[in-house]
């Protein structure tokens, strides 16, 4: 009888967490048409008005975040703890992995809200040479460049280029890294030998040149570069950029694999594997449904770790020309511009501004990551 009423109050909790996800989702497609629609430049040309209505939108989302979390708190863990509890709670004992997560979200907004916080438009206009090189005023907070485009708002469009490229070629890398390794810690055999192989060929040579070779290689290839600036222009992202991202993600996996493959040796051994083979799962099922998914929380260190990587080294490549193209407002690609006024004292602040940016987003993610690894760290008793 316990039993049934067990099984009951699961269903009804399964029940009512599904509904709530179903809330959640419609809530979210209310929210992001509203944004589309009433919160943009051509509905709201004056900046200040915009900046008020971000940080109200913004606002919202948080309230309703808040509140569907209690309520699914709720729903599976009355009077207890929950893991998403346990885990901010081992977060926040990090003071700077939590000014980390801040300096993350803060990012975060900007880039999401990029086109709404940036004071002049992405679309460049001729007129705008005449304020070529101007210091920073009212009118242009960081100051103008030499193309007399606003600093300010090219920053925050470069938002938009740093975290989409971090978080996309991370994604990728992550996708490859679990998948090989998984099969090579779980098969091992020749399997584990040639991808073992294949991995430390890669990681024999300086990340940074087999990168720019590969760019380089992409650039040098008429038909090859043609191919790949006509898909630039139809997913809307510059063509140097699209091969950074092709070379970042072939060449940046092999850091999750060893730790996925670590992880894969010593949960093949485990009781719960083998119940899995004695009652009858598939192949499929106990490599990705019973051990690719308890590789995840190293990975989700290293990932967090890896896109703080990432945004540097696009950077690092648009500043030595291999990166962005010079219509594309990369952070990397303004600190190029702003080296060659570095020794001149009144334009310093074409070098200093873009660079902060660059500082600030690598501490955050940096810090974050290490939050993140000492969070979910099961030694760390509450």
């Amino acid at each position: 009888m316990e039993h049934e009423q067990y099984l009951a109050l699961e269903k009804e909790k399964k029940a009512q967490t599904r509904k709530l996800y179903l809330t959640f989702a419609a809530i979210a497609v209310v929210l992001i048409l509203i944004k589309m629609v009433f919160i943009t430049r051509s509905a709201i040309p004056t900046w200040g008005v915009r900046l008020v209505a971000v940080g109200i939108y913004v606002a919202i989302w948080a309230i309703v975040i808040d509140q569907l979390y209690k309520r699914w708190k709720a729903i599976n863990y009355l009077g207890e703890l929950n893991p998403i509890q346990r885990f901010m709670m081992r977060l926040y004992r990090n003071k700077l992995a939590t000014f980390g997560l801040f300096i993350v979200l803060f990012i975060s907004v900007i880039a999401i809200f990029a086109s709404e916080i940036a004071i002049y438009e992405r679309r460049y206009n001729s007129d705008w040479k005449e304020y070529s090189m101007m210091p920073p005023s009212r009118e242009h907070p960081f100051g103008t460049v030499s193309s007399g485009e606003d600093l300010f708002s090219l920053i925050c469009y470069g938002s938009q280029i740093s975290l989409v490229l971090g978080l996309s070629v991370e994604f990728v890398v992550v996708v490859i890294g679990i998948t090989l390794g998984v099969i090579s810690g779980y098969y091992g055999g020749w399997i584990d030998k040639l991808i073992n192989y294949f991995t430390d060929v890669i990681m024999s040579f300086p990340f940074l040149i087999l990168v720019i070779v590969l760019v380089g290689a992409l650039r040098a290839n008429p038909a090859l570069n043609d191919q790949i600036v006509d898909f630039g222009k139809t997913v809307g992202m510059d063509s140097h950029l699209l091969m950074v991202f092709v070379a970042l993600s072939v060449f940046g996996w092999p850091g999750v694999f060893r730790q996925v493959r670590g992880q894969v040796l010593s949960i093949k051994e485990r009781d719960y594997i083998a119940a899995a083979k004695v009652v009858g799962a598939s192949r499929s099922s106990i490599l990705f449904r019973h051990t690719a998914i308890n590789t995840l929380g190293p990975v989700i260190v290293v990932a967090t770790l890896g896109i703080a990587g990432v945004i540097l080294t696009e950077a690092g490549l648009s500043f030595l020309g291999f990166g962005a193209d010079i219509t594309t407002p990369s952070w990397g690609r303004l600190l190029s511009e702003g080296n060659s006024f570095v020794t001149q004292p009144k334009y310093l602040y074409l070098a200093v501004f873009p660079g902060l940016a660059l500082f600030f987003t690598i501490l955050g993610f940096t810090t974050l990551g290490d939050g993140v690894r000492d969070a979910i760290d099961p030694r760390l008793k509450l």
